[in-house]
């Protein structure tokens, strides 16, 4: 396992009014969500990184306005042919 780094100024701190606990937290979630929203990680993925499990992660989507679920057109109708067989 590797573990990152980012420095933020005392100011900053400051300004988020947030130990340091929240902050990490809040990163993790937020990024965790960005990368699922971009595809760059599976839902399982993003939610192991923002310290959820499945269904806690798929509720934070619910709250941030993120489908769940994102087809796209051909893929529904590929998903929507198998149940119509």
């Amino acid at each position: 396992m590797k573990h990152l780094m980012i420095s933020l100024s005392d100011q900053l701190l400051v300004s988020m009014n947030m130990d340091t606990d929240e902050i990490i937290t809040s990163m993790r979630k937020e990024y965790g969500l960005k990368l699922y929203q971009e595809g760059k990680l599976t839902m399982s993925q993003a939610a192991e990184l923002s310290g959820l499990n499945i269904y806690e992660f798929m509720a934070l989507l619910a709250l941030s306005g993120i489908p769940v679920i994102d087809y796209g057109t051909e893929e529904l109708e590929t998903e929507l042919k198998q149940f119509l067989i």
